[in-house]
C-alpha cells in the first residue's frame, strides 16, 4: 500500500511540475512579446511602427550570433538581437531619370546587389529614352512621377501649371510602362522657394485623387558640384545619422552615382533597401 501511495504522489509532484513549467514557459513567451514589440517602435519623432525585417548580413556573421546565443540557451536574447538589428530601412530614390546611359548603370547595380529602388521620372526623359522606363519597371521597381519638364518658372506658375505638367507626365509613364503609378515627388521638394503659394493647393488637389508625395530625409547631394565617391558616401553618412527609416535622395543623371552607387550601398549594410511602395 506503502508502494502504491508513493507511485501515486510521484505522479502528482510529475504533474504538478508540467503545469509549473508550461506556466513559466508562458509567462516567459509574454515577456520576450512585449520586449520584441517594443524593440520594433521607432523613435518617437517619426512616429511610425516598422516591420521588422531580415537584415543584410554575412552568413559566417548571422551563424555566429546563433551559435553564440544557442551555446548559452538564451533564444530570447537570440530573437530580440536579431529584431533590433534588422528594422532599420532605407529607400533608395533616383530622380530627374532615365537618361541615356547612367540609368542603365545604375540598374545594373540594383541588380547586382539585389536591390529595389524607386525611380521619381521625367516625362520628357521617357519618351525620349523608353526601353530604359520600361527596364526599370520589368525589374520590379517603383516608378513615380517627377515633372513632365523640370522648369520651376513653368511648374510652380500656378496650381493649373503644375497640374498640366503633372498629367502629361502621368500619361506618358502609362503609356510607354504601363503603370498607373500613385507616388509623386516635387521637383525642389515640397516646400523650396518657387512653390510657397501653390504648393498646398497642389497637395489638397493630387491626394483627393489619390496620389503621395514623398519628400527625403537623407541624400548623396550627387548634384552639388561633381563629387568623388568618397565625397558622395560622406554626405550619405553626414545625412543618415544612423536613423530607423531613411529615404535617400540620388539622381540616376549623375555619372559618379551610377559609378559609386555599389559601393554606397554596401556601406549600409545595417539597412534594408526598398521601394517607396512598400514604406
Amino acid at each position: 500500500m506503502r508502494n502504491e501511495a508513493s507511485v501515486k504522489q510521484n505522479k502528482r509532484r510529475k504533474m504538478i511540475g508540467k503545469w509549473i513549467l508550461l506556466i513559466g514557459s508562458a509567462i516567459v513567451a509574454g515577456v520576450v512579446g512585449v520586449f520584441l514589440f517594443a524593440s520594433i517602435k521607432v523613435s518617437a519623432a517619426e512616429d511610425a511602427v516598422i516591420a521588422p525585417t531580415p537584415l543584410r548580413i554575412s552568413q559566417s556573421t548571422a551563424a555566429a550570433l546563433v551559435e553564440k546565443n544557442l551555446n548559452s540557451n538564451n533564444m530570447a536574447t537570440l530573437f530580440l538581437s536579431h529584431f533590433r538589428l534588422t528594422y532599420k530601412t532605407m529607400y533608395l530614390t533616383f530622380d530627374d531619370g532615365p537618361s541615356k546611359e547612367n540609368t542603365d548603370k545604375v540598374l545594373d547595380v540594383l541588380k547586382e546587389k539585389n536591390v529595389k529602388a524607386t525611380f521619381f521620372v521625367i516625362g520628357e526623359y521617357v519618351r525620349k529614352y523608353p526601353d530604359t522606363a520600361r527596364r526599370i519597371v520589368e525589374e520590379g521597381h517603383t516608378i513615380g512621377i517627377h515633372c513632365d519638364v523640370h522648369d520651376y518658372s513653368i511648374l510652380y506658375a500656378n496650381k493649373e501649371a503644375y497640374i498640366a505638367d503633372f498629367e502629361k507626365a502621368y500619361d506618358t509613364v502609362y503609356q510607354i510602362t504601363g503603370v498607373k503609378t500613385k507616388l509623386f515627388r516635387f521637383p525642389g521638394g515640397s516646400v523650396n522657394a518657387y512653390n510657397k503659394q501653390v504648393c498646398g493647393d497642389i497637395v489638397k488637389e493630387l491626394e483627393a485623387r489619390g496620389f503621395i508625395y514623398f519628400d527625403w530625409n537623407a541624400s548623396l547631394e550627387d548634384t552639388v558640384g561633381d563629387k568623388s565617391g568618397e565625397q558622395l558616401l560622406q554626405s550619405a553618412n553626414e545625412s543618415v545619422m544612423g536613423r530607423e527609416r531613411i529615404v535617400m535622395l540620388a539622381h540616376d543623371r549623375v555619372e559618379n552615382t551610377a559609378d559609386n552607387l555599389g559601393i554606397i550601398i554596401d556601406a549600409f549594410p545595417e539597412y534594408r533597401m526598398r521601394p517607396l511602395n512598400e514604406y
